[in-house]
């Protein structure tokens, strides 16, 4: 039978249910539209019993389904009771003929006759009435023998009552076999009793609901897929009993244990764990329905995933955590026996941290915990993803301790900080840099001192400088440092090159500017003396730093030709990338600030390019350079504003955001690097929205002392000019400077 509805499929909506339970009704009218929701466990028994109801007190639909069943059992018993007859008669005849010829022929005799002439038709034609084509007859008697179509006609009766124009909503269909009454008997009643049928399925099985109606000869199929984002809900309810247990599998995989506002999974774990805890007889039908097919759902379908980047997934408000303490102590057994396996495995940090919480307190042997603390800080400086650091080593391993305090010895002496490889405590320390922990950083630093003066040496200076304390940075720096005869230099002598270079040239010292200058050609002489490959890392900070020197000297076209050379260098991250179009943000504000004709284009570019390294910068949670970076796309922002007639309150409120984190950065960080520029910034933009700005007011002028002169003579700068142009009020303790 062609049927002529249409069909819109629609995917990621399983949400707009009006279902919210398992208990509650699978089928629910609403103004012109039938809401009808499928779980499981969901029997014809029950779907027919709330059809019923509310098909209510209609009389005609009484007087059809009672006249309709009584008809078809006395229709029935007629039929049966006069074959019964016509094979009684038969039989009485052919007796008489038989075994009482001759015989007088009578009356009755010939209505016997008769009665067995229509008995024999009967069963000559019933195998062509059962075979022709729309035959009632063979209707008729299949609805009395098949159970299926005696439910559809009872279904076809209470649709009936029902206009064809009514909207239908079916949802879950598909997670129910092909055999099943709501396949076999439902949809076949709906498409024969309405117009319009909207099927809600899960996206990965659209291509299957598309075939099942195409077998059920329905033509007018229309595919919708929706992505929108959707209000918290529970449909766990919908889940079949495979997609339970990966639920629950799911849960045990996150860090739900950790105190943090996000709780991220571990799709590595979640793999490994179901391929290894599922029965044999079950690892066959993940083929067919898989790990990946139920991640794609929860992002999807259930909606409970979001990805940040592209090794961290966190739940959304729309998942809901069960009580699974059993299942997680089993698996915690689980994971103690696999440590190793686990560790060699997994290349996602989340997986490492998910890992050591299982097995921490499980463990008799210590180092194996260690291994997967060293194996989760080599994994996050690989990929780069800070901000983990931030979010949970501090609850793993506590702060750093003083190394200089030789009394708290004895409190510090179980310090996971004492048990860590050397070379894992380098990572941490630059993680730690990263992050802007950089007292951390220093005191780290500082325990590995001995090992290496010189190395760690530069490393303080480095971090010193971070922190905008320009004065410890060059003083904690060395004089000089022996270098090697080695064909390919080393990274401390490199490294020692680059901070004195790079100290020199952050805070614009004039009178140290030729030693800075020359200690930048060493660089270049060093990683240009051999054949071997150099570190890109190396050719980065070379570049980058040239480029700054360029910039000093106000030949900003050259500095811009240096950092299109950081962008041409292959194998580095986003925190390279991203401080590099900073920079090159930077020199094209520059380009427009001192061209005699302002080009609205170079600015443009300033904003865009200063967006873009905001970006990379942000997606590797770099809480270190980030404010400098925030200050920096802020000013971009500001210097267009100044030279425009009309004020784009859009853009304010982009720069009142970026300054108003940084300066929540730096304190958190206990650090100064630019914020005196970013109190200014913040005092002009909350000037031009009109927002109170006393309290930064009072907060700079408290800070005025702490500002090195180069920064000083910017901060000024930028208050005159805004001054001039009559878009700041006067500030007294900055016009007495």
């Amino acid at each position: 039978m062609n049927y002529s509805t249409k069909c819109t499929i629609y995917s990621s909506t399983l949400y707009k249910t009006q279902r919210v339970s398992s208990s509650d009704k699978i089928i629910v009218k609403e103004n012109n539209c039938i809401d009808i929701c499928l779980c499981e466990e969901d029997s014809f028994d029950k779907f027919e019993e709330e059809l019923s109801s509310l098909c209510g007190n209609s009389f005609s639909y009484f007087l059809k389904k009672r006249i309709s069943s009584s008809f078809i059992s006395i229709f029935s018993i007629i039929v049966i009771m006069f074959a019964f007859l016509s094979v009684s008669i038969f039989e009485d005849l052919s007796k008489k003929i038989i075994f009482e010829m001759p015989f007088d022929w009578q009356l009755p005799d010939s209505i016997s006759l008769i009665f067995v002439l229509i008995f024999l038709f009967g069963l000559f034609l019933m195998p062509s009435i059962l075979e022709a084509e729309r035959s009632e007859f063979k209707n008729i008697l299949s609805s009395w023998l098949n159970k299926d179509i005696k439910k559809q006609k009872r279904l076809n009766l209470a649709f009936s009552q029902y206009d064809k124009k009514t909207q239908i909503d079916l949802y879950n269909l598909e997670i129910l076999p092909k055999e099943h009454w709501a396949n076999s008997v439902l949809l076949k009643a709906l498409l024969k009793n309405f117009n319009e049928i909207n099927i809600h399925v899960r996206n990965d099985e659209v291509k299957v609901i598309q075939k099942r109606l195409l077998s059920s000869l329905v033509k007018n199929i229309e595919i919708i897929r929706d992505l929108k984002i959707v209000p918290n809900k529970n449909i766990d309810f919908l889940f079949s009993s495979k997609e339970e247990r990966l639920n629950s599998l799911l849960q045990l995989c996150s860090t739900k244990k950790f105190d943090t506002q996000k709780v991220y999974i571990s799709l590595e774990l979640f793999e490994y764990c179901g391929k290894n805890l599922f029965e044999e007889a079950e690892k066959s039908n993940q083929l067919v329905f898989g790990f990946q097919n139920f991640i794609n759902r929860s992002f999807d379908d259930f909606k409970f995933l979001v990805q940040e980047d592209s090794s961290r997934i966190y739940f959304t408000k729309n998942f809901f955590f069960k009580n699974l303490d059993d299942e997680q102590r089993r698996l915690s057994y689980f994971l103690r026996n696999h440590i190793e396996e686990c560790i060699e495995y997994f290349e996602n940090p989340i997986s490492l941290l998910i890992l050591y919480n299982y097995v921490k307190n499980i463990v008799l042997d210590e180092k194996r915990v260690l291994n997967i603390l060293e194996k989760f800080i080599s994994t996050v400086e690989k990929k780069q993803q800070y901000k983990l650091i931030d979010n949970y080593w501090f609850d793993i391993a506590g702060q750093m301790f003083d190394p200089k305090d030789l009394e708290n010895f004895e409190q510090t002496k179980e310090s996971l900080y004492r048990k860590l490889s050397i070379n894992s405590l380098d990572k941490l320390l630059a993680l730690f840099e990263r992050n802007g922990y950089f007292e951390q950083a220093i005191l780290l630093a500082k325990y590995l001192f001995e090992i290496n003066p010189s190395k760690y040496s530069v490393i303080i200076s480095s971090l010193y400088e971070r922190m905008g304390r320009f004065e410890e940075a060059y003083s904690t720096l060395p004089n000089n440092i022996e270098f090697t005869k080695k064909e390919k230099p080393t990274a401390l002598e490199v490294r020692y090159l680059q901070r004195k270079a790079w100290i020199v040239v952050s805070q614009r010292k004039e009178q140290l500017k030729e030693e800075g200058i020359a200690s930048l050609e060493q660089l270049y002489l060093l990683i240009n003396c051999h054949n071997f490959d150099n570190e890109p890392i190396w050719l980065w900070h070379y570049y980058n730093i040239k480029a700054n020197y360029d910039e000093w000297n106000c030949d900003y076209e050259k500095a811009i030709e240096h950092y299109k050379k950081c962008l041409s260098i292959p194998a580095l991250g986003a925190f390279e990338y991203g401080a590099t179009f900073v920079n090159m943000a930077i020199a094209y504000r520059f380009i427009y600030l001192t061209s005699t004709k302002q080009n609205l284009d170079n600015i443009n570019k300033s904003i865009s390019y200063g967006k873009v390294g905001y970006q990379l910068k942000q997606s590797v949670g770099d809480r270190d350079e980030l404010p400098v970076v925030q200050h920096n796309q802020a000013l971009n922002i500001l210097y267009k504003q100044l030279f425009e007639n009309e004020l784009d309150e859009k853009l304010l409120n982009e720069v009142l955001m970026l300054t108003s984190d940084a300066i929540s950065i730096l304190d958190s960080t206990n650090s100064i690097k630019r914020l005196g520029m970013l109190f200014i910034e913040n005092i002009i933009c909350k000037s031009l929205l009109n927002i109170d700005f006393t309290d930064i007011v009072t907060r700079l002028e408290n800070h005025l002392t702490k500002i090195d002169e180069n920064e000083l003579k910017q901060l000024l700068n930028l208050y005159k000019e805004f001054k001039k142009a009559n878009k700041i009020s006067t500030i007294n303790y900055l016009d007495e400077l």
